[in-house]
Protein backbone atom coordinates (compact mmCIF):
# COMPACT_ATOMS: atom_id res chain seq x y z
CA UNK A 1 0.00 0.00 0.00
CA UNK A 2 2.64 2.21 0.65
CA UNK A 3 4.43 2.20 -2.69
CA UNK A 4 0.86 2.63 -4.29
CA UNK A 5 0.52 5.69 -2.10
CA UNK A 6 4.11 6.68 -2.89
CA UNK A 7 3.22 6.47 -6.88
CA UNK A 8 0.01 8.49 -6.80
CA UNK A 9 1.45 10.90 -4.62
CA UNK A 10 3.88 11.91 -7.20
CA UNK A 11 1.63 11.49 -10.08
CA UNK A 12 -0.71 14.19 -8.50
CA UNK A 13 2.01 15.74 -6.83
CA UNK A 14 1.74 19.93 -7.67
CA UNK A 15 4.53 20.50 -9.71
CA UNK A 16 6.15 23.53 -10.53
CA UNK A 17 4.22 26.40 -12.50
CA UNK A 18 6.60 27.67 -14.93
CA UNK A 19 7.13 31.50 -15.18
CA UNK A 20 4.87 32.85 -16.99
CA UNK A 21 6.04 34.81 -20.28
CA UNK A 22 5.92 38.76 -19.79
CA UNK A 23 2.73 40.74 -20.64
CA UNK A 24 3.42 44.08 -22.60
CA UNK A 25 2.64 46.25 -19.20
CA UNK A 26 5.81 43.76 -17.66
CA UNK A 27 7.69 44.10 -20.99
CA UNK A 28 7.67 48.24 -20.53
CA UNK A 29 9.16 47.79 -16.95
CA UNK A 30 11.78 45.79 -18.17
CA UNK A 31 12.48 47.60 -21.10
CA UNK A 32 12.46 51.21 -18.27
CA UNK A 33 15.24 48.87 -16.50
CA UNK A 34 17.40 47.91 -19.65
CA UNK A 35 17.64 51.73 -20.52
CA UNK A 36 19.20 52.83 -17.18
CA UNK A 37 21.27 50.16 -16.39
CA UNK A 38 25.23 50.67 -16.15
CA UNK A 39 28.60 48.73 -16.94
CA UNK A 40 30.26 47.30 -13.96
CA UNK A 41 33.12 45.24 -13.28
CA UNK A 42 32.75 42.12 -10.83
CA UNK A 43 35.97 40.96 -8.86
CA UNK A 44 36.61 37.91 -9.31
CA UNK A 45 39.66 35.02 -7.48
CA UNK A 46 42.72 35.03 -10.03
CA UNK A 47 45.09 37.29 -11.63
CA UNK A 48 48.24 38.38 -10.82
CA UNK A 49 48.09 40.44 -7.52
CA UNK A 50 47.91 44.05 -9.60
CA UNK A 51 44.43 43.84 -8.11
CA UNK A 52 43.75 42.36 -4.86
CA UNK A 53 42.58 42.69 -1.14
CA UNK A 54 44.55 43.34 1.17
CA UNK A 55 49.07 42.64 0.92
CA UNK A 56 51.42 45.49 1.63
CA UNK A 57 50.69 48.83 0.03
CA UNK A 58 53.06 51.02 -2.32
CA UNK A 59 52.31 54.29 -0.76
CA UNK A 60 54.66 57.06 -0.33
CA UNK A 61 54.49 58.60 3.33
CA UNK A 62 53.22 57.30 6.44
CA UNK A 63 50.88 54.15 6.72
CA UNK A 64 46.99 56.06 7.57
CA UNK A 65 46.16 56.00 11.39
CA UNK A 66 42.67 56.42 12.63
CA UNK A 67 42.43 57.05 16.59
CA UNK A 68 45.93 56.42 17.09
CA UNK A 69 46.32 52.52 15.45
CA UNK A 70 47.35 51.81 11.98
CA UNK A 71 44.31 51.45 9.54
CA UNK A 72 43.67 47.40 7.44
CA UNK A 73 44.78 47.39 3.92
CA UNK A 74 41.89 46.66 2.73
CA UNK A 75 42.40 46.66 -1.22
CA UNK A 76 44.67 47.83 -4.00
CA UNK A 77 42.88 48.68 -7.05
CA UNK A 78 45.01 48.81 -10.27
CA UNK A 79 43.67 51.43 -12.18
CA UNK A 80 45.28 50.38 -15.99
CA UNK A 81 43.74 47.33 -15.43
CA UNK A 82 41.01 48.87 -14.83
CA UNK A 83 40.75 50.85 -17.52
CA UNK A 84 41.45 48.32 -19.38
CA UNK A 85 38.76 45.66 -18.90
CA UNK A 86 36.04 48.74 -19.55
CA UNK A 87 35.43 50.41 -16.15
CA UNK A 88 34.59 54.06 -15.19
CA UNK A 89 36.15 56.45 -17.61
CA UNK A 90 35.84 58.52 -14.64
CA UNK A 91 38.43 57.07 -12.76
CA UNK A 92 42.21 58.03 -13.40
CA UNK A 93 43.79 56.28 -16.37
CA UNK A 94 46.76 55.49 -14.67
CA UNK A 95 48.45 54.45 -10.97
CA UNK A 96 46.88 52.50 -8.33
CA UNK A 97 44.13 53.21 -5.69
CA UNK A 98 44.81 51.99 -2.12
CA UNK A 99 41.86 51.73 0.26
CA UNK A 100 42.39 51.56 4.05
CA UNK A 101 39.71 50.54 6.68
CA UNK A 102 39.78 51.51 10.28
CA UNK A 103 38.62 48.13 11.65
CA UNK A 104 38.20 48.69 15.21
CA UNK A 105 39.85 46.97 18.40
CA UNK A 106 36.91 43.79 17.81
CA UNK A 107 34.39 43.24 15.64
CA UNK A 108 32.01 44.95 18.42
CA UNK A 109 34.06 48.18 17.34
CA UNK A 110 33.50 48.04 13.87
CA UNK A 111 31.96 51.22 12.76
CA UNK A 112 33.44 52.23 8.87
CA UNK A 113 30.81 55.13 8.68
CA UNK A 114 32.96 57.13 11.11
CA UNK A 115 34.45 60.26 9.40
CA UNK A 116 38.26 59.48 8.80
CA UNK A 117 37.57 55.91 8.57
CA UNK A 118 38.48 55.17 5.59
CA UNK A 119 41.77 56.19 3.68
CA UNK A 120 41.64 55.90 -0.23
CA UNK A 121 45.23 57.10 -1.42
CA UNK A 122 46.27 57.39 -5.47
CA UNK A 123 49.30 56.99 -6.48
CA UNK A 124 51.20 56.52 -9.74
CA UNK A 125 54.84 56.59 -9.23
CA UNK A 126 56.87 53.47 -8.10
CA UNK A 127 56.91 52.97 -4.55
CA UNK A 128 58.60 49.97 -2.31
CA UNK A 129 56.03 48.29 -0.50
CA UNK A 130 55.29 49.15 2.84
CA UNK A 131 56.42 46.92 5.79
CA UNK A 132 52.90 46.18 8.15
CA UNK A 133 53.26 48.16 11.21
CA UNK A 134 54.52 46.45 14.34
CA UNK A 135 51.21 47.81 16.49
CA UNK A 136 49.06 46.54 13.43
CA UNK A 137 45.90 44.40 14.92
CA UNK A 138 45.88 40.76 13.64
CA UNK A 139 41.84 41.69 12.64
CA UNK A 140 43.17 44.07 10.62
CA UNK A 141 45.80 42.14 9.00
CA UNK A 142 44.17 41.19 5.69
CA UNK A 143 45.87 38.45 3.57
CA UNK A 144 46.93 39.15 -0.29
CA UNK A 145 43.67 38.22 -2.35
CA UNK A 146 44.48 38.55 -5.64
CA UNK A 147 41.30 39.79 -8.31
CA UNK A 148 40.80 40.03 -11.28
CA UNK A 149 37.17 41.70 -13.39
CA UNK A 150 34.57 40.33 -15.50
CA UNK A 151 32.41 43.26 -17.01
CA UNK A 152 28.97 42.67 -16.15
CA UNK A 153 25.61 44.88 -16.71
CA UNK A 154 24.30 46.46 -13.24
CA UNK A 155 20.50 47.41 -12.87
CA UNK A 156 18.46 49.43 -10.57
CA UNK A 157 15.17 48.04 -10.17
CA UNK A 158 14.27 49.98 -7.31
CA UNK A 159 14.74 53.42 -9.36
CA UNK A 160 11.86 53.03 -12.28
CA UNK A 161 9.08 53.53 -9.92
CA UNK A 162 7.25 49.82 -10.41
CA UNK A 163 3.66 49.80 -9.43
CA UNK A 164 3.43 46.54 -7.68
CA UNK A 165 -0.05 47.15 -6.96
CA UNK A 166 -1.10 47.16 -10.17
CA UNK A 167 0.03 43.73 -11.34
CA UNK A 168 -1.57 40.47 -11.61
CA UNK A 169 -0.18 37.65 -9.35
CA UNK A 170 1.49 36.26 -12.53
CA UNK A 171 2.67 39.64 -14.03
CA UNK A 172 4.44 39.58 -10.33
CA UNK A 173 5.84 36.24 -10.76
CA UNK A 174 7.57 36.93 -14.26
CA UNK A 175 9.10 40.37 -13.03
CA UNK A 176 10.38 38.42 -9.65
CA UNK A 177 11.78 36.20 -11.73
CA UNK A 178 13.16 38.79 -14.20
CA UNK A 179 14.60 41.02 -11.32
CA UNK A 180 16.37 37.54 -9.92
CA UNK A 181 18.22 37.40 -12.91
CA UNK A 182 19.32 40.82 -12.64
CA UNK A 183 21.48 40.13 -9.24
CA UNK A 184 25.13 39.15 -9.49
CA UNK A 185 26.75 36.61 -8.37
CA UNK A 186 27.79 36.02 -4.99
CA UNK A 187 30.31 37.44 -3.41
CA UNK A 188 29.31 40.52 -5.01
CA UNK A 189 32.33 42.63 -5.04
CA UNK A 190 32.33 45.38 -7.40
CA UNK A 191 33.70 48.40 -9.07
CA UNK A 192 31.17 51.06 -10.50
CA UNK A 193 27.80 50.80 -11.64
CA UNK A 194 24.94 50.19 -9.15
CA UNK A 195 25.02 49.20 -5.88
CA UNK A 196 23.62 45.55 -5.03
CA UNK A 197 21.31 47.36 -2.47
CA UNK A 198 20.79 44.77 0.77
CA UNK A 199 19.03 46.84 2.67
CA UNK A 200 17.80 50.55 1.42
CA UNK A 201 18.73 52.12 -1.35
CA UNK A 202 19.41 56.08 -2.18
CA UNK A 203 22.99 55.84 -0.14
CA UNK A 204 23.81 58.46 -2.97
CA UNK A 205 21.72 61.03 -1.30
CA UNK A 206 23.01 60.36 1.87
CA UNK A 207 26.52 61.29 0.38
CA UNK A 208 25.13 64.48 -1.22
CA UNK A 209 23.40 65.11 2.46
CA UNK A 210 25.85 64.46 4.95
CA UNK A 211 27.97 66.92 2.47
CA UNK A 212 25.67 69.54 2.81
CA UNK A 213 25.58 69.43 6.18
CA UNK A 214 28.57 68.09 8.99
CA UNK A 215 29.99 65.35 7.02
CA UNK A 216 29.17 62.73 9.00
CA UNK A 217 26.66 60.76 7.58
CA UNK A 218 25.80 58.79 10.85
CA UNK A 219 23.66 62.26 11.69
CA UNK A 220 21.36 62.35 8.92
CA UNK A 221 17.90 62.45 10.59
CA UNK A 222 14.65 61.01 9.26
CA UNK A 223 14.32 64.64 7.51
CA UNK A 224 13.47 64.86 3.72
CA UNK A 225 15.80 65.16 1.02
CA UNK A 226 16.27 68.86 0.05
CA UNK A 227 16.27 69.41 -3.96
CA UNK A 228 19.62 70.74 -3.74
CA UNK A 229 20.48 67.28 -2.20
CA UNK A 230 18.44 65.24 -5.02
CA UNK A 231 20.63 67.39 -7.16
CA UNK A 232 24.10 66.71 -5.71
CA UNK A 233 23.40 63.14 -5.49
CA UNK A 234 23.39 62.70 -9.54
CA UNK A 235 27.21 63.10 -9.27
CA UNK A 236 28.75 60.48 -6.59
CA UNK A 237 29.00 56.93 -7.73
CA UNK A 238 30.17 53.55 -6.40
CA UNK A 239 33.97 53.45 -6.48
CA UNK A 240 33.83 50.05 -4.72
CA UNK A 241 31.26 47.40 -3.62
CA UNK A 242 33.79 44.86 -1.11
CA UNK A 243 30.51 41.70 -0.06
CA UNK A 244 31.31 39.64 2.92
CA UNK A 245 33.10 36.40 2.03
CA UNK A 246 34.74 33.65 3.28
CA UNK A 247 37.70 33.27 1.10
CA UNK A 248 38.56 36.25 1.46
CA UNK A 249 38.20 36.66 5.24
CA UNK A 250 35.72 38.82 5.23
CA UNK A 251 32.21 39.15 7.45
CA UNK A 252 30.61 42.66 7.35
CA UNK A 253 28.18 42.60 10.48
CA UNK A 254 26.72 39.74 9.82
CA UNK A 255 27.10 38.60 5.95
CA UNK A 256 26.96 42.45 5.54
CA UNK A 257 28.52 44.72 2.23
CA UNK A 258 30.73 47.92 2.47
CA UNK A 259 29.78 50.56 -0.18
CA UNK A 260 32.36 53.46 -0.92
CA UNK A 261 31.36 56.31 -2.56
CA UNK A 262 33.25 59.20 -4.79
CA UNK A 263 31.75 61.82 -6.31
CA UNK A 264 33.07 62.02 -10.39
CA UNK A 265 34.51 65.00 -9.84
CA UNK A 266 36.87 64.31 -7.71
CA UNK A 267 37.24 61.11 -8.89
CA UNK A 268 38.24 62.81 -12.40
CA UNK A 269 40.55 65.31 -10.72
CA UNK A 270 42.30 62.14 -8.87
CA UNK A 271 40.75 63.91 -5.09
CA UNK A 272 39.73 60.62 -2.63
CA UNK A 273 40.00 62.85 0.35
CA UNK A 274 36.21 62.80 0.64
CA UNK A 275 35.19 59.11 0.43
CA UNK A 276 31.96 57.90 2.17
CA UNK A 277 31.93 54.22 3.35
CA UNK A 278 28.19 52.79 3.85
CA UNK A 279 27.64 49.46 5.27
CA UNK A 280 24.45 47.28 4.88
CA UNK A 281 23.66 43.76 6.10
CA UNK A 282 20.86 41.52 6.27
Amino acid sequence: MAGVLSFFGGLFARQPRETPPPTERVQAILDRIHAEARPCLHLVPGGAGQTRFGGAPEIAGDWPRFGGRPMAHLARMDLVEIRAAGGPDWLPAEGRLHVFLDMGLRAQNFEPEQPGACVVRWETGAVAPLGLPEDLAPRSRITPFPLTFQPRTSFADERVGIDWKSLTRDEERTLDAAILGFLSPEPAHQVGGYPGNLQWDGMEIQCAAATARDGDIRNLGEEEPTPADLEAARDWRLLLQVDSDPAAGFDWIQGGRLYFWVREADARAGDFTRVFVIAQFL
